[in-house]
C-alpha cells in the first residue's frame, strides 16, 4: 500500500473491528504500510482446507466469504463472514494446514497483511491476545478496556480502610464496648482471647435489639450478648465471597480470619459500610431492607433495585457465579418477607422453587417458579389458597409472568403425590410427557416448616431418594433425556444483523433461551442425573460433577461451563435492561466480540450434545 493516505484509510478501517481495534495507530500504520489489497470474483476458492498457511492474513474489506469443511467427501457450511472478518486466524491458534476452505460469494476485497507481523502485534496487546483465543474457544472472562475490575476479581483486603479491628475481651463489660465503638465510628468490636482468637463479634444492632426488648444490662459481659459464631471468610476471599456470606448469614459485618473459621486468629474485621467504596452500594443493606419492607410496594422497589445492582456489577460473565447466587437470595428473602405476611397452615411442608430459579438462574425479574411438597395431603385446599395468596404478592412485586404459568392445585401437592409424578415421568417419559416435566429435576427448597436441618428438608430429601432409586432402575430414561437434548440446537453463525441456521435459515431474532440456554440446561441436567445430584444443582455444578465423573471430556465440559456463562450474562444484560425475560433480541444489539465469543460456544454446545446422544449412560449414582 503506497501512499500514506491509502495507509491511513485502511488503518481507519481496521481500527473499528477487533483485534486491531486494541492496537495503537502507529503500530496499526506500520502494518498496513507492509500490506497489500487484493480482489477475488464471486465463486473463488481463496483458501483450500488443509493446505499449507501463506505468507498473509487477509482482512476483509468487502462482500461475503463462506467457510466449508470437507468431511468425508461431504461438504458443510461452517460459517460465513463480512467486512472486518479475518481469514487465516487458525494459524494462530496452532494449526499448521488452513481448517475450512473459505469461497467468495461475491465479488471480495481483502488487505492482505503480513502474517509475522501481525501475530507478533497480537502478542503485543493481551486484549487482542484474548480475542484470537475466543475464535477456538470461549472465554468469559473477557474485559472490555477500562473496565473496573469486579467484586469477584477484588480481594477482601483492598476494601478494608481499617488498619487494626476494633477488639475487646469476651469478659468486658457491654457499656465499655459500646462507648469504644463510638468513639471509633464503627457499628462492630470483636471479642478476641489473649491470643487474638476470635470468640465472638458484637454490633450496635444486636445491642438496640437487646434494649428494645428490655433484657439489656450493661454492665454484663459482652459475651453474654455478642454472636458466638459469627461471619467469617479466609483471608484470601475476594468481596464477592463475603458479600454472599453476610447475605446469607443474615449479618452485616464480616471477619477476616486466619482459617475462615471462628476460633482462629483475627486479621480484620470488615461491615457493609467499607464496601461502599467498591459498589457505590451495600448489598447487604438490600436483604436488611427486605427483612424489614412494609408493604409489596416497597418489596416492589427493592426486587427492582436488586436486579439493577446485577446489572451494575455484571462487568463480564465470569462475574456471573455470584451474582446468580445473589439474586436468588433476593427472590427468596423477598419470598420469605412476604410469607411473614401470609402465615401458612398448620402442617409440615417445603416451599421449593424449580427451573431457572431452581437452579439459580434467574437473573432477571421473572417470578420464581414454586411448588410445594406437604406431608399432609389432606392438608392441600388450605394450601392451595394460601399458595395463591402468596403468588398474587408476589407478583405484585413487579415480577414478570413465566412463560408457562402452572395452576397452583398442580404445584401444591402431597409427597405421596409427588412421587407418583415423577415415577410416571421415569418409567413412563414419552407417555406422561417428561419433556414438559424437566425443569422440575430441578426443585431446590428455599424455606418450609417441619423436621430436617432446615426448615422442610426432610420431604425434600425423601422425594430426591424415591427419584435417585427409580432413575436407578431405569436406566433407558437417561438415554432418552440425552436424546431429547438435541430437539433445540444452536444457530450456525451471525452475519451482518442476522442469525444463520445450519439450514441456511435466516432471522433477524437470535432465540437466546430457545436455541443456547436450553441445550445446555439440558445437557447438564442429564449428566447431572447420571452424576447422582437428583434435585436441584445448578447447571454450572452439574457440568462441573460430569467433568469429574469423565474427565476425559473435562474440556467439553470446561468450555460448556464457559459458554453458560456468557449466555446467561447476555440474558441478564438484554432482560434487565428491557424488564424482560432475556429470551430473545436482534443481532444488532451484539457486540462483535459478543457475535465471536458466543459462535464459538455454539460449537461447543454442539459437541456437548453429540457426545451426550453416543455416550453409554451408566446407572445413576
Amino acid at each position: 500500500m503506497q501512499t500514506g493516505a491509502i495507509s491511513f484509510r485502511v488503518a481507519d478501517f481496521l481500527k473499528q473491528h477487533p483485534p486491531f481495534q486494541f492496537m495503537e495507530e502507529p503500530d496499526l500504520l506500520g502494518l498496513v504500510a507492509r500490506g497489500r489489497v487484493k480482489f477475488h470474483e464471486a465463486d473463488e476458492c481463496i483458501l483450500w482446507q488443509g493446505s499449507a498457511h501463506g505468507s498473509y492474513v487477509s482482512v476483509i474489506q468487502q462482500g461475503t466469504v463462506s467457510l466449508w469443511e470437507d468431511q468425508g467427501g461431504r461438504e458443510h457450511l461452517r460459517d460465513i463472514l463480512g467486512a472486518g472478518s479475518i481469514l487465516g486466524m487458525d494459524r494462530l491458534l496452532g494449526s499448521e494446514t488452513c481448517l475450512y476452505s473459505a469461497k467468495s460469494q461475491s465479488d471480495v476485497v481483502v488487505y492482505a497483511l503480513p502474517a509475522a507481523d501481525f501475530e507478533w502485534l497480537v502478542n503485543k496487546y493481551p486484549q487482542a491476545r484474548q480475542f484470537v483465543a475466543s475464535q477456538a474457544s470461549v472465554i468469559s472472562s473477557y474485559q472490555p478496556p477500562d473496565q473496573r475490575q469486579g467484586a469477584h476479581q477484588t480481594f477482601l483486603h483492598e476494601a478494608n480502610r481499617q488498619r487494626e479491628p476494633l477488639m475487646c475481651g469476651n469478659q468486658e463489660t457491654l457499656r465499655e464496648a459500646i462507648r469504644r465503638m463510638m468513639l471509633a465510628g464503627v457499628r462492630a468490636i470483636a471479642a478476641v482471647d489473649n491470643e487474638k482468637r476470635l470468640r465472638g463479634v458484637l454490633t450496635i444492632d444486636r445491642v438496640l435489639h437487646s434494649i428494645a426488648s428490655g433484657e439489656c444490662d450493661l454492665e454484663s459481659p459482652v459475651e453474654t450478648l455478642m454472636d458466638q459464631q459469627p461471619c467469617t471468610v479466609r483471608p484470601d476471599a475476594v468481596i464477592s465471597q463475603s458479600v454472599l456470606a453476610m447475605a446469607e448469614a443474615g449479618d452485616e459485618v464480616v471477619a477476616i480470619t486466619e482459617d475462615g473459621m471462628a476460633g482462629s486468629r483475627l486479621h480484620s474485621l470488615l461491615s457493609a459500610q467499607d464496601l461502599v467504596v467498591t459498589f457505590g452500594d451495600q448489598p447487604s443493606v438490600l436483604f436488611h431492607e427486605i427483612a424489614h419492607a412494609a408493604n409489596a410496594a416497597e418489596l416492589r422497589g427493592l426486587q427492582q433495585h436488586a436486579r439493577e445492582f446485577v446489572l451494575s456489577q455484571l462487568s463480564t460473565p465470569s462475574a456471573l457465579d455470584w451474582l446468580a447466587r445473589l439474586a436468588h437470595l433476593a427472590d427468596a428473602r423477598i419470598l420469605a418477607r412476604i410469607i411473614q405476611w401470609n402465615p401458612p397452615p398448620a402442617g409440615e411442608y417445603s416451599w421449593c422453587f424449580y427451573g431457572a430459579a431452581g437452579r439459580e438462574e434467574s437473573l432477571t425479574s421473572v417470578l420464581p417458579e414454586s411448588a410445594v411438597i406437604l406431608a399432609d395431603a389432606s392438608r392441600q385446599p388450605d394450601f392451595v389458597a394460601w399458595y395463591r395468596s402468596v403468588q398474587d404478592v408476589l407478583a405484585g412485586c413487579d415480577y414478570l409472568a413465566p412463560e408457562t404459568p402452572v395452576d397452583a392445585s398442580f404445584c401444591c401437592a402431597g409427597i405421596a403425590e409427588w412421587k407418583e409424578r415423577f415415577r410416571g415421568w421415569v418409567e413412563n417419559p414419552v407417555l406422561n410427557e417428561v419433556y414438559e416435566a424437566r425443569p422440575l429435576f430441578d426443585l431446590r427448597l428455599v424455606m418450609g416448616a417441619g423436621s430436617g436441618q432446615q426448615s422442610g428438608q426432610a420431604l425434600v430429601q425423601q422425594l430426591e431418594s424415591t427419584v435417585r432409586e427409580l432413575i436407578r432402575g431405569e436406566r433407558d430414561f437417561l438415554r432418552l433425556l440425552a436424546h431429547d437434548c438435541l430437539a433445540n440446537l444452536p444457530p450456525l453463525t451471525f452475519f451482518r444483523d442476522l442469525v444463520i441456521e445450519e439450514s441456511g435459515e435466516q432471522s433477524s431474532v437470535f432465540q437466546l433461551e430457545l436455541s443456547a440456554l436450553r441445550p445446555l440446561v439440558d445437557v447438564g441436567r442429564v449428566f447431572g442425573l447420571a452424576a447422582g445430584r437428583v434435585l436441584g444443582g445448578s447447571t454450572l455444578e452439574r457440568l462441573s460433577l460430569a467433568k469429574r465423573m469423565i474427565p476425559e471430556q473435562a474440556l467439553a465440559f470446561l468450555e460448556a461451563a464457559e459458554t453458560l456463562r456468557v449466555v446467561l450474562s447476555l440474558q441478564a444484560r438484554v432482560g434487565i435492561r428491557q424488564h424482560s425475560a432475556g429470551f430473545e433480541l436482534p443481532p444488532a444489539l451484539l457486540s462483535h466480540h459478543d457475535r465471536q465469543v458466543l459462535k464459538s460456544g455454539f460449537r461447543s454446545i454442539l459437541r456437548l450434545l453429540e457426545f451426550a446422544e453416543s455416550y453409554s449412560w451408566p446407572e445413576a449414582g
